[in-house]
């Protein structure tokens, strides 16, 4: 084809215009428009209605004959209309329950749970965990009991702890703030902590580090403690040097508490302070505040706990950890001004020590999914808010109708589109939220196997915008049920379940309790089980004076109709839970029982239990042990211990200990093949505790010659029972010190020196069961100095 040899021009292709105008589109395409609606006219005969068959029935519903003559009335415009007054006074009706619902639970205040009718609080996560979890009504919250289901997925749960990572949320824990003088301070915490001093005390009053304690009433050390708490300090930021720091120094404490113990444990502290102001006119009073509602804990737990940190937590702040100044560092900067993701204070964890605590402002985890790490300056890092100001109010997160909004506009940028309508909202929300949290990074004692346990303290309003990121990473939520399989195979007491000597505790049982009754009462009569004592008489352990079937009828202490009562019950007062070896030794002085064969972590470091049993002479030491259990003072001091089944066996939850005989120990240890059982009679088990007029259980003395023959005395109650699926399966149990001690005397006195065994030998059997098991049992404080790390 031929042309005429001159260019084309360059045709500039037409862009359609970003905005449409109705209006003129419509005028432009009118003569167009009317023909196609004549011509659609025309095909319907003028009849525009759909066909019934096509039809939604949005009001098939509601089948109320009044609803429909209304509606009916309504169509042939013959109802009647009210009146302009009346229309005025007609008030507009609320939306439906889950919508008010929905948008209350949408709600991010600044502090403070959302309440429900009753006023059980809710935390921040409630929604997350109602679709998801079974939950329970406990301590005034609606918190997370576990899966649904039977009550079971260990095996599952021990896997996540094993290779990944789980985490909780712990809000419920709450914190009360102690501010005024460091000698008023110190003075207040010797009152009310036992024990007060730790051996990384310096570390801890520096603030880089927090130590655990039990909590008691000031000058009332005899009425128990109310609840084992974790407390630190704030790091003094007018010197460098802690050793400068003088007693009349302005410092601020916070002390975590159990929710189950929060109202107890607030009431004790406050009265402390007033006390202290009595006391001390000339110093200022220290001032005790309930941080309730502000601050929030969620615990990463896992082999895999510091791998997802790092990728969540990306600091542009830290706390040196020579120094109790907070010095704002800047870590490394990639180019464009961000930090980079490489780059995190977790690099360095080894040179974390356990206890130790970290200060950090880390970007929003959410935002590093949509655009990356937000810019950081250094008049942004000098504005944010202190952790330890929550009192005076902290910045929320972003909303997530922001972040979603971010989102669409970063995919509208990517096709060379904006959006101008999101700017307004952008700039409004920006002003009352915060891009940048200050959190509090708490580094636990490790579980074994190299299990980690991290806590992160952070506001409260923040707890949701961390949590999403946490299981979106991977980690896997657990419950209240979860989190105490956790604390049994790590060998970590569980508050309030392992804390017998606390009030909590005793509200914890009565509420299983009437809820095991009520689930019983459904039943039938003919397959309804009989009834256990929960929580455990513990009173019952004062009867085991002697492991023969002679000495019965001289430890009768029983109510019963064939002996007196030889001695009294024990109270709840005289029941003494040693939870450090200075405790122990303290109690042991005061019976004179020094000689026991019970080897305290802190009396000789340099010595191990291994040397000791070696000891020909160690037998010989110290009077009889049987006179002093028959001397021995009226409070019962118990231990934990950690029990494993000799061979098989499983001990499950409020199992009783019991002493074994020498015969017992000859038949599960000779070796045969014989498979050897020792059992209560199936007659005896009903009646093995008996509920008494005043609600309280005791154990029955057994009359019957058959009952006597197998009966074995108990020497304490399991607390934690095995968990389904460990390799090793361990279970924690609650027992008397002394008569540990004799047990391991008689064991060792039956066997050469090469044969004895740090472990003692004890029976255990199932409320429900009959037959009794060989166990292992090991004193914790044999092998730590304190007992007070709970989860």
């Amino acid at each position: 084809m031929g042309t005429d040899g001159s260019k084309q021009p360059n045709k500039v292709p037409v862009i359609p215009p970003r905005d449409l105008l109705v209006q003129k589109f419509t005028e432009s395409r009118a003569p167009e428009l009317e023909s196609l609606y004549s011509t659609i006219a025309n095909r319907m005969n003028n009849n525009f209605k759909s066909r019934k068959n096509k039809r939604r029935r949005t009001t098939g519903y509601d089948d109320r004959s009044s609803k429909t003559r209304f509606r009916k009335k309504q169509k042939i415009g013959v109802s009647n209309q009210e009146s302009d007054e009346n229309a005025e006074k007609c008030v507009k009706k609320a939306p439906p329950r889950h919508i008010r619902r929905r948008k209350e639970l949408k709600m991010n205040p600044e502090s403070g749970f959302c309440p429900s009718g009753d006023g059980t609080k809710r935390l921040r996560t409630h929604v997350w965990h109602a679709k998801r979890f079974t939950m329970t009504k406990r301590w005034g919250f609606h918190l997370p009991l576990g899966l649904p289901g039977r009550g079971r997925g260990s095996r599952g749960l021990l896997k996540w702890l094993k290779n990944g990572t789980v985490v909780h949320d712990a809000s419920y824990y709450c914190a009360v703030q102690l501010e005024g003088s460091q000698g008023s301070l110190l003075s207040i915490l010797s009152t009310v902590m036992t024990p007060f001093s730790s051996p990384d005390a310096g570390n801890v009053l520096s603030g880089s580090a927090y130590a655990s304690s039990m909590l008691h009433y000031a000058g009332a050390h005899n009425l128990g403690p109310i609840a084992p708490v974790f407390y630190m300090w704030r790091p003094n930021q007018q010197s460098t040097d802690a050793d400068s720091e003088s007693d009349g120094t302005i410092r601020q404490l916070w002390i975590w508490i159990h929710a189950a113990a929060l109202t107890e444990g607030y009431n004790a502290l406050k009265s402390a302070c007033e006390r202290q102001g009595k006391i001390d006119e000339d110093v200022a009073v220290v001032s005790c505040t309930s941080l309730e509602g502000q601050l929030g804990t969620l615990e990463v737990m896992g082999s895999k706990a510091s791998q997802l940190l790092r990728r969540i937590l990306h600091p542009v702040s830290s706390m040196s950890e020579k120094s109790s100044v907070l010095r704002k560092c800047t870590f490394m900067v990639a180019d464009g001004g961000t930090p980079s993701r490489n780059t995190s204070i977790l690099d360095n964890e080894d040179h974390i020590s356990s206890s130790g605590i970290i200060s950090l402002t880390v970007c929003d985890p959410r935002a590093l999914t949509i655009e990356g790490l937000p810019e950081v300056s250094s008049e942004l890092i000098s504005s944010c808010t202190d952790l330890w100001d929550a009192s005076k109010g902290l910045c929320c997160a972003v909303e997530e109708s922001v972040l979603c909004m971010e989102k669409h506009r970063q995919r509208l940028s990517s096709f060379c589109l904006t959006d101008k309508s999101s700017d307004g909202i952008h700039a409004s929300t920006k002003i009352r939220s915060s891009r940048f949290c200050p959190v509090l990074l708490l580094r636990r004692n490790n579980m074994k196997d190299s299990i980690e346990r991290w806590s992160i303290i952070l506001p409260l309003s923040w707890v949701k915008a961390f949590w999403v990121p946490l299981v979106s990473n991977g980690a896997q939520a657990i419950g209240l049920r979860e989190r105490s399989w956790v604390a049994c195979e790590a060998g970590i007491p569980c508050f309030p379940l392992e804390f017998p000597e606390c009030g909590s505790y005793s509200s914890l049982m009565d509420a299983e309790a009437s809820a095991i009754d009520k689930e019983a009462s459904l039943r039938p009569v003919s397959v309804r089980p009989f009834s256990i004592p929960i929580p455990p008489p513990w009173n019952c352990v004062r009867l085991a004076f002697g492991t023969n079937p002679t000495e019965a009828e001289k430890t009768r202490v029983c109510s019963s109709e064939s002996g007196p009562v030889a001695e009294p019950a024990l109270a709840d007062s005289d029941m003494v839970v040693a939870r450090t070896s200075s405790t122990l030794a303290g109690f042991l002085n005061s019976i004179n029982g020094d000689h026991l064969l019970l080897f305290l972590h802190f009396l000789d470091k340099t010595t191990c239990i291994s040397k000791i049993m070696r000891d020909e002479k160690i037998l010989e030491s110290g009077p009889s042990t049987v006179s002093l259990l028959a001397n021995r003072c009226r409070k019962v001091c118990f231990v934990r211990v950690i029990l494993h089944a000799y061979k098989e066996g499983v001990i499950e939850d409020g199992a009783v200990v019991c002493a074994p005989r020498s015969a017992d120990m000859k038949l599960w240890l000779s070796g045969s093949n014989k498979k050897v059982e020792l059992q209560v009679p199936q007659s005896s088990m009903a009646t093995y505790f008996v509920k008494q007029d005043s609600g309280k259980w005791e154990f029955q003395v057994p009359e019957d010659p058959a009952a006597m023959e197998s009966n074995r005395w108990p020497i304490g109650f399991v607390t934690t029972g095995f968990i389904r699926g460990s390799m090793k399966p361990s279970a924690g149990a609650l027992c008397d010190a002394v008569l540990l001690a004799h047990l391991r005397h008689e064991q060792w006195s039956s066997v050469p020196l090469n044969r004895r065994k740090k472990e003692i030998y004890v029976l255990t059997r199932n409320l429900r069961s009959s037959a009794y098991r060989l166990a292992l049992a090991t004193i914790v404080l044999e092998h730590q100095p304190e007992d007070l790390d709970h989860i």
